[in-house]
């Protein structure tokens, strides 16, 4: 870097922490909260946010439980919860607790109709940091809030964080626990840094992520440790805005034996794009019979430039689900399509102690072939057992997409189907048990090579 450059960035670094340190603070017991655990302190809170509004801030939250709905974020806020305070989700289904609100998009987006409830909403805010140790417990298994299936769509239970169209957001050495639908969601926003957090989710009931990144730019989690019910760090692509430059590393996914869901997932809903992602030391572990890494366009979304290194899988069903399909799903002013994946790097992998005989899958779609997809490094030791070789894979035929639904195939280790430019370099795949399968079967393909 340049002297003048460095010299530019030290000054704007002291600029920011002298404006941060001449931020207003407020303690929410003097606008009237109790801290506890039984009065409602919404209002009290509230109050603190909005005397930021002008001038920007910092509210804290300490020596205490802090009851509350909803509460509304501000530009330029610092929301510090001490480790001496918890901020807990009521338990209600009252409109004034937790109102529906339909989210306003740059882009027809999917997730309209999903998200309208959240414990700490921040609506195309700026600048905000939630951050200081404390605790977010969503009291999510409020008894109308469990039965899913009776409930509908996630849109009637409450996340525990939602950004939308934002910029500029930190949440940071906090512990989130218990909440009533996907932990914490970030929609069509930019420059995201989650950093030091922990997330439990608890075996509740489905729909309860760890962290869902939806169309988002410019993101970076680390440091963190989500034990989650269904998906642990989940990318979703509901409009056209898509996700991209993605960096996620030193991060340990637990997904708590739960059926539901998979460690780190790009997909189910994918109708923009996923590009740029650089992903590295992870530890995913106890997906039960699904996948560590699930790779999915279903829905027109174009993958492109993915990397993943340095990670330890254990206790899972299956290593890598890689699936590229045609579910003719859209949003409006936007033809349905085809989607495409290329440009994926494997390297330094090592798995152990799977649960279930499942191989890893790649598969696209007749005529449209997942591209240049490589393993390096790969150190997989299965589970093993199978002592057939007459196995059928199905095409994928429309329901929902997990790598658990094609069941056991007639390879042990990798079955690819409908792809070019698969290369193998320098991996290790055995079984525990003898298994009388071929460690690679491959349909319709191009150009797979072995080193």
């Amino acid at each position: 870097m340049k002297k003048a450059s460095l010299i530019l960035l030290v000054l704007f670094s002291f600029l920011c922490i002298h404006a941060q340190s001449n931020k207003t603070v407020y303690n929410v017991y003097d606008f009237g909260a109790k801290g506890d655990g039984i009065t409602n302190d919404q209002t009290a809170i509230q109050k603190a946010i909005d005397a930021c509004k002008e001038k920007g801030g910092t509210v804290v939250l300490e020596k205490g439980t802090f009851l509350t709905g909803q509460i509304v974020l501000v530009n330029n806020l610092t929301l510090q919860i001490e480790p001496s305070a918890t901020l807990l989700g009521i338990k209600s289904d009252d409109e004034k607790d937790y109102p529906h609100h339909l989210i306003d998009t740059k882009y027809p987006n999917r997730m309209l109709e999903d998200c309208q409830r959240r414990l700490i909403y921040g609506n195309k805010v700026r600048n905000v940091t939630i951050t200081g140790g404390g605790i977010i417990n969503g009291q999510g298994d409020y008894e109308p809030w469990m039965h899913v299936k009776e409930i509908g769509t996630e849109k009637d239970r409450p996340s525990i964080l939602a950004f939308v169209g934002s910029n500029n957001i930190t949440v940071s050495n906090l512990t989130l626990i218990k909440p009533a639908c996907w932990t914490q969601v970030y929609i069509e926003s930019e420059n995201i840094n989650i950093q030091k957090i922990k997330v439990n989710t608890g075996q509740l009931t489905p729909n309860r992520d760890g962290i869902d990144i939806v169309d988002c730019h410019n993101v970076l989690i680390e440091d963190s440790y989500i034990e989650s019910e269904d998906d642990g760090i989940c990318f979703k692509s509901g409009s056209e805005y898509g996700c991209k430059d993605i960096i996620v590393r030193r991060c340990i996914l637990d997904k708590l034996n739960v059926k539901a869901g998979n460690c780190f997932k790009l997909g189910t809903d994918g109708l923009g794009s996923f590009m740029n992602f650089d992903v590295s030391e992870l530890i995913l572990k106890n997906a039960y019979q699904n996948s560590a890494f699930c790779i999915e366009s279903m829905d027109g979304a174009v993958i492109d430039n993915l990397n993943f290194r340095d990670c330890q899988i254990t206790n899972c069903g299956q290593a890598i689900f890689i699936l590229l399909a045609d579910r003719r799903r859209t949003v409006p002013e936007r033809k349905t399509r085809i989607g495409a994946i290329s440009n994926i790097s494997f390297k330094n992998i090592n798995g152990t102690d799977f649960t279930q005989q499942y191989p890893s899958l790649i598969t696209g779609i007749k005529g449209h072939n997942i591209q240049n997809v490589t393993f390096e490094n790969l150190n997989f030791e299965l589970k093993g057992g199978i002592q057939t070789t007459n196995q059928t894979v199905m095409e994928y035929d429309g329901k929902y997409p997990e790598g658990s639904y094609f069941g056991n195939t007639n390879a042990f280790g990798f079955f690819i189907r409908h792809a070019d430019t698969i290369t193998f370099t320098n991996c290790n795949i055995t079984t525990k048990s003898e298994d009388k399968r071929p460690w690679l079967v491959q349909e319709d393909t191009h150009k797979v090579e072995i080193n």
